[in-house]
């Protein structure tokens, strides 16, 4: 065909197309909606049987596709260290184990939470959460069974927990990509096609949907890998005396440590009983004291009385 005659045709079929858009935008809007609501439904297309591999003189040959390099596995880690330490000296060793992490800096390590509880003179129980690299962690756990020596006590519990995120992540991204394929026609169906209002609220409407939806995916996906990329390590911190008494003499030095506690703790029973007693008291007391005063009134006008002699009344 001649190239001006070429040109005339396209130049009809363009013309056409353009006439039948305007005089029937809304058949085609819903058909571009059609059109994009089956090619997110549509499954990929299976990849071919055969591939053309080069080898290693440089010729190309037809065969099997070359084997795909297996995507390393996305396992998140978290380690459980349990120390047993005197009670007097566990404080200030996880407080040394915390300020290592915030000096390490935040961008490298993070204090999740610490909790320290201590009761009596051998009671310690406390707790301390971090999360960090793995550059960080590996010398730091190292480090712990000689802090733990160098305190005079020993690591009592030593864990680890793995979960594979590597179908999670690998799900979690497909859905985003699907996720902003979609977002993207939406917006380009509100930026080049014209419809009435009501079709293109309810386009604006699932396009707010779309976003919302990317974006928890997207929080989801940061999270996991967050936590692919950080460890997290729990260390518990428990008195070694709880197990170990100082001596035969614990018990008689424990209960002369609570002597004073119980005297008080008696001391105060006496306290409650006398507060019990005290209202009924100053009722009872001066209906009593009146009653005994008439009552000795009575024994001594009675004492007081004439007796009569055996000679009263004759005459």
């Amino acid at each position: 065909m001649p190239t001006g005659l070429k040109t005339f045709a396209s130049l009809t079929a363009i013309a056409a197309l353009a006439g039948c858009q305007q005089s029937d935008s809304n058949g085609a809007l819903d058909a571009a909606d059609a059109v994009v609501s089956m090619e997110m439904m549509a499954p990929a297309a299976p990849p071919p049987a055969m591939a053309v591999a080069t080898d290693a003189a440089g010729k190309t040959s037809s065969g099997p596709p070359a084997e795909v390099a297996v995507r390393a596995a996305q396992i998140a880690y978290a380690y459980r260290y349990g120390l047993e330490v005197p009670a007097d000296k566990g404080p200030a060793l996880m407080q040394r184990h915390e300020q290592a992490c915030v000096s390490a800096g935040a961008a490298v390590c993070q204090v999740i939470g610490s909790e320290s509880t201590r009761y009596g003179r051998d009671s310690l129980s406390a707790r301390l959460e971090i999360r960090a690299v793995p550059a960080f962690l590996t010398p730091f756990r190292a480090r712990l069974e000689g802090d733990a020596t160098a305190a005079g006590g020993r690591i009592a519990l030593a864990a680890t927990d793995s979960e594979d995120l590597s179908r999670n992540l690998s799900d979690t991204e497909a859905r985003m990509r699907a996720l902003s394929t979609l977002r993207d026609r939406l917006q380009q169906l509100l930026a080049t096609r014209t419809a009435p209002l009501e079709q293109l609220l309810q386009t604006e409407r699932e396009l707010a949907r779309v976003q919302g939806e990317l974006d928890a995916t997207r929080s989801a996906l940061e999270l996991m890998r967050t936590r692919v990329a950080t460890s997290t390590l729990t260390i518990t911190y428990e008195a070694a005396g709880q197990l170990a008494p100082d001596s035969a003499f614990r018990p008689v030095s424990s209960a002369l440590d609570n002597a004073l506690t119980v005297f008080m703790q008696a001391l105060g029973g006496l306290i409650l009983v006398f507060a019990a007693i005290l209202p009924f008291a100053l009722i009872a007391v001066p209906i009593l004291w009146i009653v005994l005063r008439r009552r000795r009134a009575a024994r001594i006008l009675k004492a007081e009385e004439p007796v009569p002699s055996a000679t009263d009344g004759q005459p």
